[in-house]
């Protein structure tokens, strides 16, 4: 059967995804549009260019100098030049302060050397980057990864070369309808990119805007060679993890609203099935395994408070959904695990990937709903659909 796919993010715990499309596909299934947010948007473009469950599980065991290829999606902030400094945010804070008993020439130059001091020890440069670019980490590692993901091998029979393509080249070269999620900061703003809406922007840049999580890694800052969304120019706005106002947004395949099917096209006949990651199911416990948490320090104070700041404003809206859609939605376990854990253990791993084809071989195998009375099943699905109508625009105004 083929199937709408929506995939929702969790950053590391995005593992899961993997074993619940491997099971997916082993069951016979195929998809038909996909839509994905943060680390779902990774799965979906993954899957519209071709990649098997096999080849993704590949990749899951890539290493790089000995260590999980993952860990370095975390890098390091490059350098900052003298002139991004003189033009920064620290510079005018700074320039903000005046201390009277010091000279103004004399001023100058202390500012000069505390701002570069900061932005030059390794131990300090991460701070300056959280204030100038709006991350602690640089996501370049995860763009490069990606570009030689949508690179490598063959799709079709034909070699793979996507990573240069824009949104409209991709979907000219697939007719695969993938769009992913992500959040303007800027205007506030819900964006869905995909070939209709923003057939400019590059496929690579659309993931990472999606993927990133904000005060982590990097702000992307859109470009004016990106060209229009919907028609406006984006250009200088600032763009981060779809998750921010929607990290499961099936109500976008659901909802016939004309505000919604001008983004996503019409609604269709396809069943449509969503991937939830549920922190509040267990995965399976890796066997001889009593501790192996490898949870960062950022796991625990910033990401730990930006993500349930996420959570509480938009878990009510998808919480709605999920309830009036609960028999198109297959709950992927994933307690325990971590949003930046990327360098988790093979055996973590492995039993998070399992956990996700456990959950879609039960989704799979269960029993049709039971019949209800024709005008009692009317009256229930006009309900759902006016909640799905609800939020979807909700999330989109």
């Amino acid at each position: 059967m083929q199937y709408d796919l929506v995939f929702e993010g969790g950053g590391a715990k995005g593992i899961v995804l993997v074993g619940a499309y491997q099971a997916f596909a082993e069951a016979g299934h195929t998809h038909s549009r996909l839509l994905g947010t943060s680390a779902g948007a990774i799965t979906a473009a993954l899957i519209a260019a071709g990649y098997t469950a096999q080849e993704m599980l590949a990749a899951l065991s890539e290493q790089e100098n000995g260590r999980h290829v993952f860990a370095g999606f975390m890098g390091a902030p490059p350098p900052f030049s003298d002139e991004a400094l003189r033009a920064g945010a620290l510079r005018a804070f700074l320039a903000a302060i005046d201390f009277k008993f010091i000279p103004n020439v004399v001023e100058d130059r202390l500012k000069e050397q505390v701002i570069q001091a900061l932005a030059q020890n390794p131990r300090t440069r991460s701070l300056v980057a959280l204030i100038e670019r709006g991350g602690w980490y640089t996501a370049d590692r995860f763009v490069t990864w990606l570009q030689a993901k949508l690179d490598s091998g063959q799709r079709n029979g034909q070699p793979r070369r996507f990573s240069a393509m824009a949104l409209q080249e991709f979907f000219d070269a697939t007719h695969v309808e993938l769009a992913v999620v992500a959040a303007d900061t800027t205007s506030g703003q819900l964006l869905v990119l995909n070939h209709e809406t923003a057939p400019r922007c590059p496929l690579v840049w659309a993931v990472r805007m999606s993927m990133s999580i904000p005060l982590l890694w990097d702000e992307v800052t859109w470009r004016s060679e990106w060209g229009p969304y919907l028609g406006r120019d984006l250009t200088g706005h600032v763009v981060v993890d779809g998750g921010l106002l929607s990290a499961f947004p099936i109500e976008l395949f659901i909802s016939d609203q004309p505000q919604v099917t001008a983004l996503m096209g019409p609604k269709r006949d396809d069943p449509i099935l969503g991937m939830l990651i549920d922190e509040s199911i267990e995965a399976p416990t890796p066997r001889g395994l009593l501790v192996d948490v490898r949870i960062k320090p950022e796991e625990l104070r910033t990401v730990q408070r930006i993500r349930g700041l996420i959570d509480t404003a938009t878990s009510a809206r998808d919480k709605m959904v999920i309830e009036a859609f609960e028999h198109l939605v297959v709950r992927l376990p994933a307690a325990g695990y971590g949003t930046t854990e990327f360098e988790m253990s093979e055996a973590r791993r492995n039993a998070l990937l399992q956990g996700g084809r456990n959950a879609m071989r039960a989704y799979l195998e269960r029993p049709p709903v039971a019949a209800v009375p024709r005008g009692e099943e009317d009256a229930a699905a006009a309900q759902a659909q006016q909640t799905a109508d609800r939020i979807a625009l909700k999330i989109l105004s």
